[in-house]
């Protein structure tokens, strides 16, 4: 599935209030910087900017928004700004989702049988509630809602896009809850904490069965099979699992992530087992 030509636009700029004033994209999730994982969500598009007062890697436009602290609105459209040859789509996304790899395959995945008269896809959370940081837009339509809306500095996403037709995409497998709290990050560190003897039981599975155990997410497939066991269909799990890997070898090319969320879709015709 090919992915419209998009650009990325990922929102640094954050106080860290409540996590003692820390820079949110400083912080390690699995030995990642959060804004580490943002930009890997975010590879494939054509032209990357951060806004923010954070390092970033060679080839990624660094901006902020005037004045500093200025607000998500205030960040995005400045993002927008650096950007010197838009795409048609801007990916826009917060620094503080660890997710941000599945969040985003899941937005690509519903961007091409969108209709044409929406003006973007936002990812909604466990209460159907938008979440406009995790979500594509046309980039038209965004600098329409910015010179509508006027000055953003301090305005809410929700009331600079308020005019924009903006379809909701469920998250399927992926986890959009992101991190704002002291508690929040050691949940997510304890989540996809990766103990030594998985690692260890994938390698030596691996050099038995002739593959490249680099190529093995062990992580993804407990998140796949948990997702699958959870909606009620707990013994259909193991057979996601092969599904998966199946679809996988057929399609090497392929992303892994977009494969787990559209086998997700298909949790509505799993079989629930009969309580006792």
């Amino acid at each position: 599935m090919t992915t419209p030509p998009h650009d990325a636009v990922i929102l640094a700029g954050g106080r860290g209030a409540r996590l003692g004033g820390v820079s949110k994209a400083d912080l390690r999730v699995g030995g990642e910087r959060l804004l580490d994982r943002a930009l890997r969500a975010a590879s494939g598009a054509a032209t990357t900017v951060v806004v923010g007062g954070v390092a970033v890697p060679p080839g990624v436009r660094l901006t902020r928004e005037r004045p500093p602290l200025g607000g998500p609105a205030a960040g995005l459209l400045a993002g927008l700004d650096a950007v010197a040859e838009p795409a048609p789509w801007t990916l826009a996304l917060a620094c503080d989702l660890p997710d941000a790899v599945a969040i985003t395959a899941r937005l690509r995945a519903a961007l091409p049988p969108a209709p044409p008269d929406a003006d973007g896809l936002v990812l909604t959370d466990a209460t159907s509630t938008p979440q406009h940081l995790a979500a594509l837009y046309r980039t038209a339509s965004l600098r329409r809602a910015f010179a509508a809306a006027g000055d953003p500095t301090g305005r809410s996403m929700r009331s600079v896009l308020d005019g924009l037709t903006l379809l909701p995409v469920a998250p399927g497998a992926a986890r959009p809850d992101d991190v704002d709290t002291p508690e929040q990050l050691a949940r997510w560190e304890a989540s996809v904490a990766e103990p030594a003897a998985w690692r260890a039981f994938v390698e030596d599975a691996c050099a038995h069965l002739g593959l490249d155990a680099a190529r093995v997410d062990e992580r993804a497939v407990l998140r796949l099979t948990r997702r699958v066991a959870h909606a009620g269909a707990r013994p259909m799990a193991p057979v996601a699992a092969h599904l998966w890997g199946s679809a996988l070898a057929t399609h090497p090319d392929a992303d892994p992530t977009d494969l787990a969320a559209r086998l997700a879709e298909a949790l509505a015709s799993a079989p629930i087992p009969e309580e006792p």
